[in-house]
């Protein structure tokens, strides 16, 4: 099965929720691509942090047993689509593996606020933003 890679900066917040709420919304099923997500600047293992948890949970994804990990150039080379969170995470992708620039798109067309260290509420705001795109792609890319 192919793959969809979603990709935000630490992934313990945007990319998480995204790759969860993908599989809630029935993504892996109707697209035929298996729903993954990673970091560009971070470290392998970290949780999702317990805002995206509690967010993305009352969206109807459970992201509890997230562990972060490092976007690799095997893992760009092996994915269908790689889906990033903002215009600057595109650019990194594109940047970082030049050879993948043909399956790189955003989310959305604006940036996905970043939540990170912000309150329940900022999260929530975040997941909607998150929801509201891949609903989108799984639209554009079902069956």
């Amino acid at each position: 099965m192919d793959t969809i890679i979603f990709i935000c900066t630490g992934n313990t917040c945007r990319s998480p929720m995204a790759e969860g709420l993908f599989r809630a919304h029935g993504g892996e099923e109707q697209t035929g691509l298996a729903a993954a997500s990673a970091g560009l600047f971070t470290q392998d293992g970290l949780p999702a942090s317990d805002n995206a948890v509690t967010a993305a949970k009352e969206l109807g994804a459970d992201i509890s047993a997230h562990r972060s990990r490092v976007l690799t150039h095997e893992m760009a080379q092996s994915a269908r689509y790689l889906v990033c969170m903002t215009g600057a995470h595109y650019d990194r992708v594109c940047e970082l593996f030049p050879d993948c620039a043909d399956k790189v798109f955003t989310l959305t067309q604006r940036d996905v606020s970043d939540p990170f260290g912000g309150d329940l509420d900022t999260y929530r705001r975040a997941a909607s933003e998150i929801d509201e795109g891949v609903r989108s792609i799984i639209g554009r890319l079902g069956a």
